[in-house]
Protein backbone atom coordinates (compact mmCIF):
# COMPACT_ATOMS: atom_id res chain seq x y z
CA UNK A 1 0.00 0.00 0.00
CA UNK A 2 1.49 3.70 -0.95
CA UNK A 3 1.83 5.06 2.35
CA UNK A 4 2.11 8.75 1.10
CA UNK A 5 -1.69 9.24 0.46
CA UNK A 6 -4.89 7.30 -0.04
CA UNK A 7 -3.55 5.34 -3.29
CA UNK A 8 -3.97 1.63 -3.18
CA UNK A 9 -1.23 -0.04 -4.99
CA UNK A 10 -1.99 -2.76 -7.72
CA UNK A 11 -1.59 -6.82 -6.49
CA UNK A 12 1.54 -8.76 -6.69
CA UNK A 13 0.93 -11.22 -9.03
CA UNK A 14 -2.67 -11.49 -8.46
CA UNK A 15 -2.14 -12.35 -4.91
CA UNK A 16 -4.83 -10.06 -3.29
CA UNK A 17 -7.52 -10.34 -6.29
CA UNK A 18 -10.50 -12.22 -5.44
CA UNK A 19 -10.66 -16.02 -6.97
CA UNK A 20 -12.02 -15.98 -10.44
CA UNK A 21 -15.08 -18.08 -9.21
CA UNK A 22 -15.23 -17.04 -5.95
CA UNK A 23 -19.00 -17.14 -4.64
CA UNK A 24 -19.34 -13.97 -3.09
CA UNK A 25 -17.83 -10.51 -4.64
CA UNK A 26 -16.59 -7.22 -2.59
CA UNK A 27 -19.78 -5.44 -0.88
CA UNK A 28 -22.23 -8.45 -1.42
CA UNK A 29 -24.71 -8.54 1.61
CA UNK A 30 -23.89 -12.19 3.48
CA UNK A 31 -25.37 -13.70 7.21
CA UNK A 32 -24.17 -16.60 8.67
CA UNK A 33 -26.31 -20.09 8.33
CA UNK A 34 -26.59 -21.20 11.57
CA UNK A 35 -25.05 -20.84 14.95
CA UNK A 36 -24.37 -17.18 16.37
CA UNK A 37 -26.20 -14.79 14.27
CA UNK A 38 -23.45 -12.36 11.89
CA UNK A 39 -25.14 -10.18 9.11
CA UNK A 40 -23.21 -7.80 6.89
CA UNK A 41 -21.18 -6.75 3.82
CA UNK A 42 -17.88 -9.15 2.01
CA UNK A 43 -14.76 -7.10 3.26
CA UNK A 44 -12.16 -9.61 1.75
CA UNK A 45 -11.20 -12.92 1.58
CA UNK A 46 -9.03 -15.74 2.20
CA UNK A 47 -7.50 -19.01 1.53
CA UNK A 48 -5.68 -21.68 3.61
CA UNK A 49 -5.16 -25.20 3.09
CA UNK A 50 -8.55 -26.05 5.29
CA UNK A 51 -10.43 -23.54 3.69
CA UNK A 52 -9.83 -23.20 0.21
CA UNK A 53 -12.46 -20.48 -0.03
CA UNK A 54 -13.43 -17.88 2.87
CA UNK A 55 -14.47 -14.65 3.34
CA UNK A 56 -14.14 -11.36 5.83
CA UNK A 57 -17.93 -10.25 6.97
CA UNK A 58 -18.25 -6.80 8.25
CA UNK A 59 -20.98 -6.87 10.61
CA UNK A 60 -23.95 -4.40 10.09
CA UNK A 61 -24.73 -4.04 13.45
CA UNK A 62 -21.65 -3.16 14.10
CA UNK A 63 -19.65 -1.70 11.90
CA UNK A 64 -16.03 -2.05 11.74
CA UNK A 65 -16.39 -6.01 13.67
CA UNK A 66 -15.35 -8.13 11.23
CA UNK A 67 -15.24 -12.35 11.49
CA UNK A 68 -13.93 -14.40 8.78
CA UNK A 69 -16.06 -17.86 7.70
CA UNK A 70 -15.88 -20.71 4.97
CA UNK A 71 -17.80 -20.61 2.25
CA UNK A 72 -20.03 -23.07 3.16
CA UNK A 73 -21.09 -21.06 6.28
CA UNK A 74 -22.00 -18.38 4.26
CA UNK A 75 -25.80 -17.31 2.31
CA UNK A 76 -26.34 -14.26 0.41
CA UNK A 77 -28.97 -11.76 1.75
CA UNK A 78 -31.53 -10.11 -0.81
Amino acid sequence: MDQSGNKVSSPVAGEFALPSRATFGLGDRVRKKSGAAWQGRVVGWYSTKLTPEGYAVESESHPGSVQIYPVAALERVA
